[in-house]
């Protein structure tokens, strides 16, 4: 067998991409917004959004550009965007191939989830991935696909754990924190008229 590597492609970029890229629009909006109400003039609300979205854009740009997914005779690999590591996981450790259609309570978008015996997994969302491109690496894997619909968050964490290279990445932690304080910041108007 030789390595296959499959890159995403803008020019296919469906729906789930789409919607993705709606709903981080939306997202900087509502915070602009909120800031403009009490914290931040419209004019200099309106030149963070622009620069928000010109972040933004860079960012989709450059996980497009830089996500591979390779499939060898040794080893699995997954890179998800041009500045993040690439994740291995030796063939003869992949114990599982999972696509997922629609995980519950988020975007309509998919998942796949490629599982090693020791809980390491990888894989790719739909947004970035196409049907096509999941078909090419679940067929050079050459396990069975375990195929589901859709799955609530709290049932894919059930029936496949969580990541052990999460639990010891204490970034994670100060991701939640500054959603956390982003999430105070859109509501803060919200707050000060119920506190008043």
């Amino acid at each position: 067998m030789t390595t296959i590597e499959v890159r995403p492609r803008f020019g296919a970029a469906g729906r789930p991409f789409w919607i993705l890229a709606g709903a981080y629009l939306v997202l900087p909006a509502v915070l602009c917004v909120s800031l403009a109400t009490w914290a931040l003039s419209w004019a200099a609300a309106g030149s963070l959004f622009v620069v928000l979205v010109a972040v933004l854009t860079l960012l989709f740009w450059l996980a497009i550009r830089g996500a591979r997914i390779w499939v060898s005779p040794d080893a699995v690999a997954v890179r998800s965007s041009a500045w993040s590591p690439t994740k291995v996981v030796p063939r003869a450790q992949v114990v599982r191939v999972l696509t997922i259609g629609r995980v519950k309570g988020s975007l309509p978008m998919g998942l796949l989830v490629v599982l090693a015996a020791d809980g390491t997994r990888i894989g790719g969302a739909r947004w970035l991935w196409t049907d096509t491109d999941f078909h090419t690496v679940t067929s050079a894997i050459g396990l069975p696909v375990d195929h589901r619909a859709t799955m609530g968050s709290l049932e894919l964490v059930r029936e496949i754990g969580v990541d052990p290279a999460y639990k010891r990445n204490p970034l994670n932690f100060l991701w939640l924190l500054g959603a956390a304080a982003a999430g105070v910041l859109i509501a803060w108007p919200v707050v000060r008229a119920l506190l008043l």
